[in-house]
């Protein structure tokens, strides 16, 4: 029996909000829609892969009784759009932060190079006690790779704007932990904000391997998710400010 369709709930929240502002003629947000796109190519090229492996090893299985009939290599269609509103939305917070507040985000490590030591030691912390919490966990391990590692990239090689970007993402995180919690437990505001029972959870989009993550729970959302929408963020990012000339 189907259940009342939370994925499609979350997407028309991630993506319905920032589509109609994108319009404004103070952003013209949606007029780079080529830029918007090589993001959202370049961010399914990394993650769809991952995303169908992993259903498929069991790293992860979606519950398809909140989700539509309708799949494509393993993964329901919701998920296939997940991976062009959230980087849409995603895009849509940064432009807005350029606009709106244009001395933090062009805050880098050149003008806040302590700043940028705290917030990337903080970030390599935080992924250490994961990896001390499960060190061989694939979904613990792959998130750190590219969440850290994209991070990293951008710290040493890239780091104009890094303390800009990496406030954007804190940011972005409150609307994430909604949405993503709606996805890892329907009613996540009832969980403890911080818990390491998986089995508490009965009612989800999507449900994780325990043996696989460190098993820490931010209300609903497994702590490896930070690191994944991390990525999604620096990666998403990578392939809209390399055409933005255009």
């Amino acid at each position: 029996m189907k259940g009342f369709p939370f994925y499609w709930l979350v997407l028309s929240i991630t993506f319905i909000g920032p589509f109609i502002l994108g319009f404004h003629s103070s952003l013209y947000f949606n007029r780079s829609w080529r830029n918007i796109l090589r993001a959202c190519v370049l961010i399914m090229t990394l993650y769809i892969p991952w995303d169908i492996l992993f259903t498929h090893w069991g790293v992860w299985r979606f519950n398809q009784a909140f989700t539509s009939d309708l799949y494509f290599a393993g993964l329901p269609i919701e998920e296939w759009l997940f991976f062009i509103a959230t980087p849409f939305a995603c895009l849509f917070v940064w432009r807005c932060i350029l606009y709106y507040f244009p001395k933090m985000a062009q805050l880098g490590r050149t003008e806040a190079p302590l700043l940028s030591i705290i917030l990337f030691s903080f970030h390599a912390i935080l992924a250490l006690l994961l990896l001390i919490r499960n060190p061989t966990g694939a979904y613990t391990t792959t998130a750190i790779i590219a969440g850290l590692g994209l991070t990293a990239y951008h710290f040493f090689f890239s780091p104009s704007q890094f303390v800009g970007k990496i406030i954007t993402w804190w940011i972005i995180l409150i609307p994430f932990f909604i949405c993503n919690g709606i996805l890892t437990g329907i009613h996540f505001w009832e969980y403890p904000i911080l818990h390491t029972h998986d089995e508490w959870i009965h009612h989800a989009v999507v449900f994780y391997n325990k043996a696989e993550n460190s098993g820490i729970r931010i209300w609903s959302v497994p702590a490896e998710d930070f690191f994944y929408g991390l990525g999604f963020f620096w990666l998403g990012l990578l392939g809209y400010e390399t055409q933005k000339s255009n």
